[in-house]
């Protein structure tokens, strides 16, 4: 039985799939967020995408999946121009008639949307039907860059921007280091209205003990070099290319005992497979494709160093569940990626998008085994200290919804 005011959610998503980055290759918000829900007796529908294929959709008697026509799948071979015009426009004409016909058939306590593609649609319903509505965004991009130039921003931004003229009652905020409460605040919402809520962990990770020659073995990883890992869905904005390059000035006396571990599949793994080639590292070079959620906390003890070259911020998960295990990180300086990497305690910052200095600190944290075990014991104390399991991220989430039915 539901344990408060809220019985019944209606969700409108952007993802057809709860796997949108790659089956098993990451941690799945809505994995945690339909179980936990459900498990109080609440009642989900999910409005998404005509899914293309089979779906890995989630089973459970009180959910239940409603489509509307896939906008995203039928311009996908357009450019990224086209999409970042278009999609928007496009996802609110093929979602706000389903929307309001559901919203009737359901009567739900709440519609929920996430990111920021619904709220036009959302703002609408809710005018319509005296509804109330909450937005959940997983991390705002680039909307806390506000040293950039007033062109750039907007530039950088115009979407999301356009998409925030519309008012919802609630907007759920995660940390993923993008700094979204204050970009949402600094651009005009209310801060009554923001709920800002941690990243969900697997905070059992810090307490997993493995056998470092057995994981090694098993994922075709030498036994006695030291392994620098990244890992990440192949992407531009991952910017995996600074890892190789940083990777490929350090001498090959330093390189000769160490190997360099690319996590993840995407559409820029052809180009980096050449690229490490290219600079002659083929030999210090691995790249697994993904690894399964579960496998992470095993591929992590194994480590040595982590690396994050994220555009965005390099507070991302990866770079937390490895300061968790007691991996030092070794992470580019922006938005807020210092919150975690926290320099010489958890790992070394290195000023935003400088490769020599990446290699420089790279460098340092290959020689200094020293360094290297203090980090790792610090990096595993203030994991256990700061991070928020999952149990505790969605019950606030929970809290949070549940006010708002109630107020």
């Amino acid at each position: 039985m539901a344990q408060g005011a809220l019985k019944k959610i209606l969700i409108l998503s952007i993802w057809d799939n709860v796997w949108a980055l790659g089956k098993e290759g990451g941690v799945a918000d809505e994995l945690h967020f339909v179980r936990h829900l459900t498990d109080r007796g609440i009642e989900l529908h999910f409005l998404i995408p005509e899914p293309e294929d089979e779906p890995d959709l989630i089973e459970n008697p009180l959910l239940t999946y409603h489509t509307f026509p896939n906008i995203f799948r039928r311009h996908e071979k357009k450019s990224k121009y086209f999409k970042r015009l278009f999609w928007p426009g496009s996802f609110t004409r093929a979602t706000t008639g389903r929307l309001r016909e559901l919203a009737r058939e359901i009567n739900p306590d709440i519609i929920l949307g996430f990111t920021y593609y619904p709220l036009k649609a959302l703002e609408t319903i809710s005018k319509e039907l005296g509804i109330p509505t909450a937005a959940k965004f997983f991390g705002v991009m680039s909307l806390d860059r506000f040293e950039l130039s007033k062109l750039k921003y907007w530039r950088k931004n115009f979407e999301q921007l356009m998409a925030l003229k519309h008012e919802v009652d609630l907007y759920i905020v995660l940390n993923d280091g993008t700094r979204g409460e204050m970009a949402l605040t600094r651009l005009g919402i209310p801060k009554e209205k923001i709920t800002y809520l941690p990243n969900g962990m697997d905070i059992e990770w810090a307490d997993v003990e493995i056998d470092r020659a057995e994981v090694r073995r098993e994922m075709g990883f030498p036994q006695d070099d030291l392994l620098v890992v990244t890992f990440s869905r192949l992407v531009d904005t991952k910017r995996v290319d600074h890892f190789i390059e940083a990777a490929s000035t350090l001498s090959p006396e330093k390189r000769r005992n160490v190997t360099f571990v690319i996590g993840g599949d995407g559409p820029q793994r052809p180009a980096l497979e050449r690229m490490a080639l290219d600079k002659g590292l083929g030999d210090n070079f691995i790249f697994t494709g993904v690894i399964p959620h579960q496998k992470i906390v095993r591929f992590l003890k194994a480590s040595d160093i982590f690396v994050g070259t994220n555009a965005l911020t390099n507070m991302s998960l990866p770079s937390c569940e490895a300061i968790l295990c007691g991996v030092p990180v070794i992470a580019y300086d922006n938005s807020g990626t210092n919150e975690v990497v926290r320099d010489g305690e958890t790992g070394l910052l290195v000023p935003e998008g400088n490769i020599e200095a990446l290699a420089e600190k790279l460098s340092l944290l290959i020689e200094d085994s020293g360094l290297r075990d203090r980090l790792s014991r610090e990096a595993s104390a203030f994991g256990r200290r700061h991070f928020v399991s999952w149990e505790e991220r969605i019950r606030r989430e929970i809290e949070a919804l549940e006010k708002l039915v109630t107020t």
